[in-house]
């Protein structure tokens, strides 16, 4: 059994019976990140939140670097395959990685009301990283995160997430996106996307790219003017939570 770290363990909200989210962190990360936006849905609006902790996440890069993203979509499909049969209405989100995991459980899944996604990366800022990584990867299995001030204050703020890249796994994620932008034009549930103009990680494109190929009513697009990537736990998370339960209620 692999050790996970206290901050990075699973969470489960409890509320109402009528409404569920499944909420999904990003890529290298956990559950601790998008805690505090799940707190403020939870409590404004008694909605079921859950947040589980995907495959190779919350122990060592090197486990991480043994999965995919099918492993990590056969997590978020276990927890679906709980949620739906329990409440009468569910929705799928998630931040960055998160997100393309919704989306993929939104074009695939009967019976989810809406999809909510925040800071999807669709077009990265680190071009190098996307295009060099099967060369890197061959030379190296770890990318060093550079923004480390940017690591430790989320650190302080009760985040656990690796400090490195591991690139083979990161290959996964892109072979993910690749997916997701195939696919998006079949969307039939509306989705929330949500974007960071300040996203230091994230082209902030990503969203507008997305929206403009939904083809769902009631779709949303929200750009933020203020927030970073982890957007969960700026400060505009509290306008996040609204947002989304305001969502939810229309969807």
């Amino acid at each position: 059994m692999t050790d996970i770290y206290p901050q990075a363990e699973p969470f489960f909200l409890p509320g109402s019976s009528e409404l569920a989210l499944l909420l999904l962190h990003g890529f290298t990360a956990s559950p601790s990140e998008v805690y505090p936006t799940a707190r403020i849905i939870h409590e404004q609006s008694n909605c079921t939140v859950s947040a589980i902790l995907l495959p190779g996440h919350g122990s060592s890069p090197q486990l991480l670097n043994k999965c995919s993203w099918l492993d990590w979509y056969r997590a978020v499909k276990t927890e679906l395959d709980n949620l739906l049969p329990r409440y009468t209405r569910v929705f799928v989100g998630g931040l960055s990685m998160g997100a393309l995991l919704a989306l993929k459980a939104a074009l695939n899944f009967e019976g989810l009301q809406g999809v909510v996604a925040i800071n999807a990366p669709i077009f990265n800022k680190n071009p190098f990283l996307t295009a060099c990584a099967p060369l890197y990867g061959y030379l190296k299995p770890y990318y060093p995160k550079k923004d480390i001030q940017g690591l430790e204050q989320l650190e302080a703020q009760g985040r656990f997430a690796y400090r490195v890249m591991p690139v083979k796994a990161f290959q996964s994620l892109m072979d993910l996106r690749t997916n997701i932008v195939q696919d998006i034009q079949q969307l039939k549930i509306p989705a929330l996307i949500i974007q960071s103009r300040q996203d230091e990680s994230v082209n902030p494109r990503s969203g507008r790219f997305l929206f403009a190929k939904i083809r769902a009513n009631g779709s949303i697009l929200l750009e933020l003017d203020s927030s970073r990537h982890i957007a969960t736990m700026g400060p505009e998370k509290e306008q996040i939570a609204r947002q989304i339960i305001d969502f939810m209620n229309k969807s």
